[in-house]
């Protein structure tokens, strides 16, 4: 598990020039893209890199500062079977490429549904489909 941890760290950090980033989805504010290279499969749950490059810069108050990013990067867990996911780590990625927050590896996140016609339930579809167990 740590060395799976380090490799989808140093592929966020963009140390690792093999991603194959496939988009899944947009709404209004942004596209999202799945690195098919980092798919793992460990049991039933399946750890991706999921990226969203927004529109438009946004500002959020994270860590108690004003973050200003342009794409957000996270590693996210998915269930197929019981439909269920949940992001373990979320890097926010500043106009200059440069990262202006990171969660780190958050230990103990709650699973939850994903909700119908998300880029969370895309994400879901096009995964699950891509390892026949859609």
């Amino acid at each position: 598990m740590r060395t799976t941890l380090a490799f989808l760290i140093l592929l966020a950090a963009g140390l690792a020039g093999a991603a194959d980033w496939v988009e899944i989805g947009a709404d209004t504010e942004a596209k999202y893209y799945v690195d098919l290279s980092s798919i793992e499969v460990e049991g039933d749950t399946i750890r991706v890199l999921k990226k969203g490059i927004y529109t438009h810069p946004l500002t959020e108050n994270l860590g108690g500062t004003p973050r200003v990013f342009k794409e957000t990067l996270g590693v996210l867990e998915l269930d197929c079977g019981r439909r269920i996911n949940r992001v373990i780590q979320i890097d926010m990625i500043g106009v200059d490429a440069e990262v202006v927050w990171s969660s780190g590896r958050m230990q103990k996140r709650t699973w939850e549904d994903v909700r119908p016609n998300t880029h969370g339930e895309a994400t879901l579809d096009f995964v699950c489909g891509k390892l026949g167990k859609s």
